[in-house]
């Protein structure tokens, strides 16, 4: 989604129905929200009763809430299951009735769209994690609204934070309380050259056994002592390092490689071949946008490794693709063996 809409403006028939809702008492309800690739041209967003383009209907994660000033704020989900063809989310448009009325009659009372700044959401081929949103609507504060569709499904951090304000969430449990007189308490630990020992509530005790020696053991129970640990450690101890932020690894003694660095695309291109410090044998690449700034600035881009040119045998190189020329400097890491 685009980072920064512009304020949610609502259209004459959101301010018609908020009207009604006033004078009968019945209640707004908020029946969808919608979002689109509609261009926002010579259109008058008052006499607006849809969006331009329709492609997604988000569902709603949470009851919604006055802010203040009379602004109701929803909260939507955004993913791309149900999406065939990619598209940019310029628009987002809410719809609403009053109660008793149809739910297919419902209408647009408030429409945003955030232009050249829109994000583009991929078709279901190209899967991503849903994300929560809000959006504010100023519907006034005497006015009597619901949100009538909710997907129980998501777990918004209002809602958490409700449940951990709760006294009486998790009563059975606190009500429960251990018996230290039982087998199910420690009240001491003690250990020795062989192992730790447990002595329990009714006085016996646990033993658990260090592995001293043989670190295939079976037995899963048993824990390293020290010296096993620091023996086992040496296997892969770091035989090479360079931290540096740029262009740096760390590679261990048994092949195992981790490789990273910032660069960028160059000029228009939307390839990058990173040349690795240490040739290794490419197992997987990762790389994420750099932003310096604190804020975002809703010009997102999606950058990706192009696995396809990068791991077939010992490589000196690995390849990175984005959507679109101009894109800037970006992170990348690499594990592979050497």
């Amino acid at each position: 989604m685009a980072s920064i809409y512009p304020n949610t403006r609502l259209t004459n028939y959101g301010r018609e129905l908020i009207a009604r809702s006033q004078a009968t008492g019945k209640k707004l309800q908020y029946i969808k929200l919608v979002t689109g690739d509609g261009q926002l041209e010579n259109q008058n967003i008052d006499t607006m009763t849809a969006v331009l383009s329709p492609k997604l209907e988000c569902p709603f994660t949470s009851n919604g809430e006055f802010v203040g000033d009379g602004q109701f704020r929803i909260e939507f989900a955004v993913g791309n299951s149900s999406v065939d063809s990619g598209f940019f989310a310029r628009e987002l448009g809410v719809y609403a009735n009053l109660d008793g009325e149809s739910d297919a009659a419902a209408k647009l009372i408030a429409y945003s769209n955030g232009g050249n700044y829109a994000s583009y959401i991929p078709s279901k081929e190209t899967p991503i994690n849903s994300k929560v949103f809000s959006l504010d609507v100023v519907i006034g504060n005497s006015t009597n609204v619901t949100v009538k569709k909710i997907d129980a499904a998501y777990l918004t951090r209002g809602a958490l934070d409700a449940h951990n304000r709760d006294t009486s969430a998790h009563r059975d449990l606190f009500n429960k309380k251990l018996d230290t007189s039982s087998a199910n308490y420690i009240k001491d630990i003690n250990k020795n050259n062989n192992g730790l020992i447990l002595n329990r509530g009714d006085n016996s005790n646990k033993y658990i056994d260090f592995i001293t020696a043989n670190y295939n053991d079976s037995d899963t129970n048993k824990v390293l002592n020290l010296a096993t640990l620091k023996g086992l450690l040496g296997q892969g101890a770091i035989v090479a390092s360079k931290l540096d932020r740029d262009n740096g690894y760390v590679k261990f003694a048994n092949g195992f490689i981790v490789q990273w660095g910032l660069t960028w695309f160059l000029n228009q291109n939307t390839y990058c071949d990173v040349t690795l410090p240490i040739a290794c044998n490419v197992l997987v690449a990762l790389c994420t946008d750099d932003s310096a700034s604190t804020t975002t600035r809703g010009d997102e881009f999606y950058i990706s490794w192009n696995s396809g040119y990068s791991t077939s045998g010992n490589r000196t190189s690995i390849r990175f693709l984005t959507n679109r020329g101009s894109a800037g400097n970006f992170t990348w890491l690499c594990i592979g063996r050497a």
